[in-house]
């Protein structure tokens, strides 16, 4: 006759599996503090990580050319002083009007040759709307001599401290800026420096001249642009929030997008900036995965003790008609319950310490000092933790996961106890 099996419900299993946990009290509470302790290390570190490279987005999309960038289709991968938005106010009200929750800047870029009568250094030239632009709102905080432009001020410029000793001229000195056109000729117009800003971007403050967009406007006249078409560059958008990125790129590329107009994202901008993200992403999960080997262990050690230590009593319940399949799934209770521990008493510990962080932030100055610019943007010295519900979930997940994944070899240990043998153990 065959034997018959026993099984227990679910809900007496996981009990029993809560039981089982808390029988060597402190071996438990040693198991779920250094998980604790690991969770909280890897959430502070990956939160001040997307921090930093969040500020770093912010402040390219700021110091750059916008969330999205509407330009010339070509411009990116090869600039050029002919390439230009003939008609810039009719396409900057097309945008308008499509209620995008944000703002729009024209702006006007042109190559340049800058020279005094002491050096000459190749440059680029923005002209902006000065009352409204981003970067006057980003820039003119690091203004260290002299001030802002003035709207319709047709020779103001502005430089940065590094083209300024190059140049060898201060506040009030005239730059000739001298730019090539299509046919070979050169036109050049007289600028006067009325400001020199720090921007702590080496690669600005060494090759960006900012000017009102009526001086880099007479540039495209000589190009052969009609000036009551208010010719630009580029409309350079910003938007109020970034996780709408992707929907509005999509809308302008149907509503304004053309055979010579091209809508870009940040990303797309900026590659150096996604490659330096990446690099830098992989190298935060090369920690996080040494975090798990070192949870992996100590739950591994847990489970598979408590294991061998009920040998006998394994194989009394299978004796007494408990299923392979059930011991199995009682073992992997105790996995699941220490799992689900492990991650409430991990986002205890970690959540705290990101919320701290979070308001009061972490303070680099001391150790990073100026050093802050790369990949043609900054990162703010004081930084604050960031995390996504992407990326609570991805930890949350990653945690758990790798948990309840320690727990199968012990199951299945427990699960290939023969009552015989066990009983004489």
């Amino acid at each position: 006759m065959k034997a018959r099996r026993s099984h227990l419900p679910f809900i007496v299993l996981l009990l029993l599996a809560w039981r089982n946990l808390w029988r060597h009290r402190r071996r438990t509470i040693i198991t779920l503090s250094s998980i604790a302790f690991g969770f909280g290390l890897a959430v502070l570190f990956i939160g001040l990580n997307d921090g930093a490279h969040n500020s770093m987005v912010r402040n390219a999309i700021k110091l750059g050319e916008g969330s999205i960038t509407v330009q010339p289709r070509g411009y990116l991968q090869a600039p050029a002083n002919h390439k230009f938005l003939p008609a810039g106010a009719s396409l900057l009200a097309q945008i308008d009007s499509l209620g995008i929750p944000g703002h729009v800047d024209p702006r006007i870029s042109i190559q340049v040759l800058a020279s005094t009568a002491h050096n000459a250094v190749g440059a680029g030239l923005e002209g902006l709307i000065s009352s409204r632009d981003q970067r006057v709102e980003m820039l003119e905080p690091f203004l260290i001599a002299g001030e802002w432009v003035t709207a319709g001020d047709a020779r103001g410029i502005l430089i940065g401290d590094s083209m300024a000793r190059k140049l060898k001229v201060k506040i009030g000195s005239k730059v000739v800026l001298m730019a090539g056109g299509r046919g070979g000729d050169s036109q050049q117009h007289l600028g006067r420096v009325r400001g020199i800003f720090d921007s702590r971007v080496d690669d600005l403050d060494s090759f960006l001249i900012l000017s009102d967009i009526a001086l880099t406007q007479r540039f495209l006249e000589g190009e052969g642009a009609d000036p009551t078409l208010q010719p630009v560059t580029r409309l350079a958008v910003y938007l109020d929030q970034q996780k709408q990125l992707q929907q509005w790129k999509n809308t302008l590329r149907r509503e304004v997008g053309a055979a010579d107009i091209e809508v870009l994202d940040w990303r797309e901008m900026m590659p150096q900036l996604v490659q330096f993200i990446t690099v830098d992403d992989a190298g935060n999960y090369i920690f996080l995965s040494l975090i798990l080997v070192l949870v992996v262990f100590g739950i591994v050690n847990t489970v598979l003790m408590s294991v061998l230590e009920r040998t006998r009593e394994f194989g009394l319940l299978r004796a007494l008609g408990l299923g392979r399949h059930q011991l199995l799934l009682l073992v992997f209770c105790e996995s699941l319950v220490l799992s689900v521990l492990a991650v409430l008493l991990g986002w205890v510990v970690g959540g705290g310490t990101h919320l701290w962080f979070a308001v009061n932030g972490l303070d680099l100055s001391a150790a990073i000092g100026d050093a802050t610019a790369m990949a043609g943007t900054f990162m703010d010295p004081v930084v604050h933790t960031e995390l996504s519900p992407a990326r609570v979930a991805q930890l949350t997940g990653i945690v758990f996961g790798a948990t309840l994944a320690t727990g199968i070899y012990p199951a299945l240990k427990a699960a290939r106890v023969t009552p015989v043998a066990a009983l004489r153990t």
